[in-house]
This record gives C-alpha cells, structure tokens and sequence, in this order.
C-alpha cells in the first residue's frame, strides 16, 4: 500500500489576450495531503492564485512507477496542447530526456522518455560487431526536412526515403556495402533492414549546394518494400550510434 500514488493537478485561470501562455501544474505524492504541501515557489503561487482549479485522481496508481509516467505523458499533452507547464526541477530526470532540459524542440515542447514511436518490436539483440557489409543510419524519432517519422505504420517503401537519403559514406566504402540497417536513436530498435546493390547509381541529393552537403547520397535499395531482410526489424540493436553513419567491423 505504500507504493500508492496519486497524481494532481493545479489548472491555472485562464488568461486573457496578450497575457501568456496559462500556467499548470502536474505533480505525484503518496498521499492525498501532498497537494497543500510545500512545493517550489512558481507552483505554489499558481496554486494559490485566484481562480485556479485543483484536481487529483480519485482512485491512486498502485505504483510511484506508473504515476510518474502519467506525470511525465500529461506534462507532454500539456505543453503541446499551449499551456506552460510547472513541474519540480528534482523530477526532471525521471520525466525527461537527458539532452531536453530547458527547450525541447523547435516547437517549444517538453519531450517524455516515458514516450516514443509506436513501431514495430521483437524480441533479440542484434550486436554491430556481428553484423558484416551493413552501413548503420541512427533514426531520430521526429519528422527531418519533409521526410517520414519513425512510425511504425510506415512501409518499407515509405521510410526507405527517411532511412537511404542524404548521407555522406565515402566512395572507398560503397563497394562494400550490401545492407542497410536503420536504428532508432531513442531505445535502438531497428526499423528496418535492406538489400543494397552497390553496382548500382548512388546518386548525388544536393550536388550543387557547399559541402558537406554536396556530397551526401541516396543509397541503392532496389527493393525497398523488403525492410526485414535477414529478420531483424524490430529487434535491438547493440552497439553505439553517432550523428552520422556508422558500420559493420569488416568495412574499413
């Protein structure tokens, strides 16, 4: 019983045109008498403030554990519904990435690691150093430049677009490439696994721009609705990732 927790909320008034975003606050304690305790002082000045509603479950979640991600998800919903959200500065470990502290993305919203892509899993690991003549593109989880999610309801021939184009891989390096692997930075779950053909054209995307961006490529996936090729989709991926590509051990 010790592990019941309770979520709460302050809702702050809402603001007339020209005065802010309206402020909220999402909180768990263990007890139903954490809602009056003390807190950090912009939560309890929303609190205290004239007009704001303050909520809380009815029925406790068995678990701090659960509580917290439903303070993590409602801090999330929040934010991208155009509220400023409050939380306690001590949580923000357990609620956010690491990397998300102060901004999170170009939109302004707070980013849960309690949340990501609805894709495609399976049980097993797939080690990097096993792997032979694969080229590995680290995914992030969002949209980039026009080009699909890591959305699981995506095909092959869909996210082939996200996963094949614009990279810089050196031309000693081509010849000897034969899959393509994409992993999702967030949790490394592979999304997708392809042929490559490398006799084949890799096409130059932006020839004309400054470089580095003038030598970046689209790989050569002649069969771009096979995206589980070797049965790996969906398993994880055990090795690092960086900001651009990576390979299996035996191309050098």
């Amino acid at each position: 019983m010790a592990e019941e927790t309770w979520l709460y909320i302050y809702e702050g008034a809402p603001r007339g045109e020209g005065e802010g975003r309206r402020s909220i606050y999402i909180g768990i304690g263990q007890s139903m008498g954490r809602v009056f305790e003390p807190h950090n002082p912009d939560a309890e000045h929303l609190r205290d403030a004239e007009g704001t509603l303050i909520r809380q479950t009815l029925v406790p979640f068995s678990s701090r554990k659960d509580a917290l991600q439903a303070e993590a998800v409602a801090i999330h919903v929040a934010s991208l519904m155009g509220l400023d959200p409050i939380y306690d500065a001590e949580d923000e470990d357990e609620l956010f990435e690491k990397n998300d502290k102060s901004v999170t993305n170009i939109s302004g919203t707070k980013t849960s690691k309690h949340l990501g892509p609805a894709i495609f899993t399976r049980p097993g690991e797939v080690a990097q150093d096993a792997m032979r003549e694969t080229i590995i593109m680290p995914i992030s989880p969002d949209s980039l430049e026009g080009r699909v999610s890591a959305f699981g309801g995506n095909s092959g021939e869909v996210f082939i677009e996200r996963a094949a184009e614009a990279w810089n891989i050196a031309p000693a390096k081509r010849p000897k490439i034969k899959r393509l692997v994409a992993v999702l930075k967030q949790g490394h779950v592979i999304l997708g696994s392809w042929e490559v053909d490398p006799s084949l054209e890799w096409v130059l995307i932006n020839p004309d721009s400054n470089p580095p961006y003038s030598s970046r490529v689209r790989i050569p996936v002649p069969h771009p609705e096979q995206d589980d090729v070797d049965g790996i989709k969906g398993q994880r991926y055990v090795g690092r990732l960086q900001v651009g590509v990576l390979y299996s051990p035996d191309i050098d």
